[in-house]
């Protein structure tokens, strides 16, 4: 189902009730069913954010009941959890998967497409990004906690970017905030390239993460 074909959906149902026909996955197949319902509430955040993720509008898109959502999640918090678990665990074997002689802005550019991709995605919900993944969230029924997942994930970018300046030669501070300060650092750079902050000056994207990856790298390296 496209994009405009969910929103139409969506608005269909709000408005008139009419449930839209999904092609669901086959009965038994409870993984299948739960990446339906987890892409069904991404595409809901996407499009309005924190406050239109309800477990009814995300039945709908997954083309389920409402009961077989709460079979696999308790409720909008923990679909929030999981779907930002999953992202930051694929930002965590990107990192123990990349190669260590790209350098260290090349970790850092290699890194900030996923980066992008998730603060494009969940960048209106920031506040519960804050009170729900770094502060830990709710225990979901299936889910590890997305905090434990985000340290997990700082954690393999911190060894990805020691590994790398080892093999050049070179040190990293020694501070155990490093990891976090380039993650905040590549957010803010995720923000202007998902909102067009410096192309509004002129400034070519390339340019830019030019700058920015090299500017991490400078504070960093001892």
């Amino acid at each position: 189902m496209d994009n405009v074909q969910y929103a139409l959906d969506i608005v269909r149902y709000r408005l008139f009730g009419i449930v839209p026909e999904v092609e669901t996955t086959a009965w038994g197949d409870a993984e299948g069913r739960r990446r339906d319902i987890l892409r069904s509430a991404e595409k809901l955040l996407a499009e309005s954010g924190y406050g239109g993720l309800t477990m009814r509008a995300i039945a709908v898109g997954a083309g389920v009941s409402s009961g077989t959502v709460y079979q696999y999640f308790d409720g909008k918090e923990d679909v929030f959890v999981a779907l930002m678990a999953a992202r930051l665990d694929d930002v965590r074997v990107c990192m123990d998967e990349l190669p260590r002689d790209v350098g260290i802005a090349g970790v850092l550019a290699t890194l900030l497409p996923q980066v992008q991709e998730i603060w494009r995605l969940y960048g209106r919900s920031a506040q519960q990004w804050q009170s729900k993944v770094l502060a830990g969230g709710p225990r979901g029924k299936r889910a590890v906690t997305s905090a434990t997942v985000f340290r997990r994930m700082a954690k393999s970018l911190e060894a990805a970017l020691r590994e790398t300046a080892a093999a050049e030669g070179r040190t990293l501070a020694a501070h155990p905030a490093m990891a976090y300060w380039v993650w905040d650092s590549l957010i803010g750079v995720a923000d202007d390239l998902v909102h067009g902050g410096s192309r509004q000056a002129r400034i070519p994207t390339a340019n830019l993460i030019q700058f920015a990856t090299e500017a991490i790298e400078r504070g960093i390296v001892v």
